[in-house]
């Protein structure tokens, strides 16, 4: 038979299922007791107040006694009888004493099913009749009941979670342990503390041992926690030394062998955080070369000091200051679930490095309220309450924040290019000569963004992305960069965040904007200068080539001002100067004139453009001239015309020219016999968008050319 291998959600199941089993029993064992329905307050630590639902019976009261009918069985009740925890009395006899009032109180209860009620201070004054329930309502339990078991069973269950997907590690299994000692202090407290009027004082005596043994294990728990993560400090079997020392401790306070109650509870306690504190120092020069390591113990040391310095701030500084908050120990509680979800998120390492920034400014935050707490309480000694707490405000105010901001400018803040900065050097990596240099560009960029130890280029070409627990960040390929791999962020001194992903894919859409607008502007310059050269040699080339070559003088000179023209005609191009077309159509018709004479062809020129002056870009010009020429070539070439009709007008914004001759015809749309000289007009008609017809005449008399182009 093979055995199915547990899975995190069978793990997760089997602990849902235990904590639904002690829920069910400390539910079940906080319901069966006696309930009287009475509410008990204490105040300035002696003063006694009794309340009947929302009635008042006894008031400021240094004590209260309870007795069955006609006075028997009379038990007097001081403000230690209502303490919620045991471990608040002074002294080791006060707490048997206790427990021994306890067991009265509750003995009454059970037997009676009336008691009686008054001032233990006057013993004249009458009875107050009281109902006693042999067993309390779900209802009848209190808020701070249901609070208790609420924290410990989440920080339970996130215990387990992080240990069901880690169950081999070490540190989950010692996760898992801390957070099961949460409910078994929260539990047993959650019956005792909210107790109705008393307990059974053997049960009670249970309860108190139980949760002094939990609070014991959830320390040792966090000492090992440390000792082990982010790096094994100590071999794994000297661990056990922890909860033996402390089990010791445990069983001289559970047989009331030590000198006062406290040193059985807040004592070994207090201990066991300094201890914790001390192992994350430990670690901390463990791993000081690990950024990842430092990340971790920064966020860790944030959670514990925000759940204990809350509770020194609301607990401890409150009792120092002498002022009365009344705020019952399952609240405290709560302080211990901070600890969990801290260390919960660092162990599972999920975005742990996003969380690194806004830790340094609770920590800050935290410092000044312990600033502010010690300095008041130093001033509380020489002046009075109200006034020591204003100059303490004040000297916070004037010294703490001045500080605070100095020592966040020293640590957080990072070098960081301003917008302008950042914008003149995305230009910078544009601008670059070649793509080598834009490259170097880049990198240097990334350089002074992130002081990464190691920059190198990488095959990694999809989106920015962190890897590695924030030691890498990788940039996509972008506009002919290649993909970058940048490591250990601020010279290895913090880990790559969100923030730094995000600033990486803002800057991607810009950068390749503005480089493919260099590319683009590089590529138009070539093509720009190919054209010029094309025009130098096609066009002013020819005419100074045909100048050197005429043996008439005035042919010669002729043809050298047709090259100056033609010269001035490109420097106008150079310059974006428009061209008119009546200007440029002389000088074509001078022209055109002259090539034909010289082959015996008749011109017939007419032209018909109004008085609307028109004017051609140079590329209009260029092209539309080119194409003429290229079709009198033609004619004087292969028509053996005699004759040469040129129509030049202006139809709906559009100029039209028709040549026709009568020579031997040509259809151009289905003869390809001729060369290049046909594809090259209907390139540059492309490139001018106009539309160009070629037709034979009929009996064959000759072709008929039309180039129709918008003005």
């Amino acid at each position: 038979m093979v055995l199915r291998r547990k899975t995190p959600a069978d793990r997760l199941f089997y602990a849902i299922l235990g904590l639904s089993l002690a829920l069910i029993a400390v539910i079940y064992c906080a319901v069966n007791q006696p309930a009287s329905h009475l509410r008990f307050e204490v105040k300035e630590r002696q003063k006694i107040s009794v309340f009947d639902g929302q009635r008042l019976i006894l008031q400021n009261v240094d004590s209260v006694a309870i007795s069955s009918a006609g006075g028997e069985n009379r038990i007097l009740l001081n403000a230690n009888d209502f303490t919620e925890d045991p471990h608040f009395v002074a002294t080791y006899p006060e707490m048997q004493q206790f427990f021994i009032k306890q067991s009265q109180v509750h003995q009454l209860m059970s037997q009676h099913q009336h008691i009686f009620l008054q001032s233990g201070d006057h013993s004249s004054s009458t009875p107050y009749p009281v109902n006693i329930q042999p067993k309390r309502k779900l209802r009848d339990l209190p808020f701070e009941f249901w609070f208790q078991l609420a924290v410990s069973s989440i920080g339970f269950l996130l215990g387990c979670w992080i240990w069901a997907l880690r169950p081999n590690e070490i540190a989950p299994r010692i996760f898992a342990l801390l957070n099961a000692a949460y409910p078994v202090f929260a539990f047993s407290a959650a019956i005792y503390s909210t107790r109705d009027l008393a307990l059974n004082a053997e049960l009670f005596r249970v309860l108190v041992a139980i949760n002094t043994g939990g609070a014991l294990l959830y320390g040792c728990a966090l000492i090992s926690l440390f000792l082990v993560y982010p790096k094994q400090l100590i071999r794994t079997q000297w661990l056990w030394a922890i909860p033996i020392f402390f089990s010791g401790w445990w069983l001289l306070d559970t047989l009331f062998l030590l000198p006062e109650p406290s040193m059985g509870g807040d004592l070994p306690i207090t201990l066991q955080m300094l201890s914790a504190i001390l192992c994350m120092v430990w670690q901390w020069r463990a791993n000081r070369h690990d950024p990842r390591a430092k990340v971790a113990l920064r966020w860790f040391a944030l959670w514990i000091l925000v759940s204990s310095g809350a509770f020194v701030f609301l607990v401890q500084s409150t009792q120092l200051l002498d002022i009365q908050l009344n705020m019952s120990q399952a609240y405290s509680f709560g302080f211990f679930l901070f600890v969990t979800i801290g260390i919960a998120i660092g162990l599972k390492r999920y975005q742990l490095f996003s969380l690194d920034r806004w830790a340094f400014g609770i920590l800050y935050w935290l410092a000044g309220a312990i600033l502010l707490v010690l300095l008041d309480a130093f001033l509380v000694m020489m002046l009075s309450p109200l006034m020591s707490l204003s100059l303490a405000i004040l000297i916070c105010g004037l010294v703490w924040l001045p500080v605070r901001g100095w020592l966040q400018a020293r640590l957080l803040q990072r070098k960081k290019l301003s917008d302008s900065e950042l914008f003149e050097r995305i230009l910078q990596v544009s601008f670059a000569v070649n793509e080598q240099e834009r490259q170097l560009q880049w990198k240097a960029l990334l350089n002074d963004l992130f002081q990464p130890l190691n920059l190198e280029i990488s095959e990694h070409e999809n989106n920015s992305q962190i890897e590695d627990n924030g030691l890498v960040m990788y940039t996509p390929q972008v506009a002919g960069l290649a993909a970058m791999r940048l490591s250990y962020p601020q010279q290895g001194h913090r880990l790559f965040n969100a923030y730094d992903q995000q600033l990486v894919q803002n800057l991607l859409p810009f950068l390749a904007q503005a480089v493919e607008s260099r590319v683009a502007y590089d590529k138009g310059v070539r093509e720009e200068r190919h054209r010029i050269a094309r025009d130098l040699h096609d066009d002013l080339g020819a005419k100074l080539l045909s100048g050197l070559y005429q043996k008439d003088v005035d042919q010669a000179k002729q043809a050298i001002r047709q090259a100056i023209a033609e010269m001035r005609t490109i420097v106008n191009g150079l310059l974006g100067t428009a061209v008119e077309l009546n200007m440029v159509l002389q000088e074509f018709e001078h022209e055109v004139v002259t090539r034909l004479q010289s082959c015996g062809i008749e011109l017939n020129w007419q032209q018909n453009l109004g008085d609307v002056p028109i004017t051609l870009s140079y590329a209009q010009y260029r092209h539309y001239i080119s194409m003429l020429r290229e079709i009198i070539s033609n004619i004087m070439k292969y028509a053996n015309a005699q004759s040469v009709i040129i129509e030049i007008s202006l139809l709906d914004s559009q100029l039209v020219s028709v040549i026709c001759d009568d020579g031997n015809g040509f259809d151009g749309e289905t003869n390809q016999s001729e060369g290049n000289g046909l594809k090259n007009l209907r390139e540059r008609a492309t490139e001018l968008s106009a539309t160009l017809h070629f037709q034979s005449l009929p009996e064959a008399k000759g072709s008929r050319v039309e180039l129709i182009f918008p003005l």
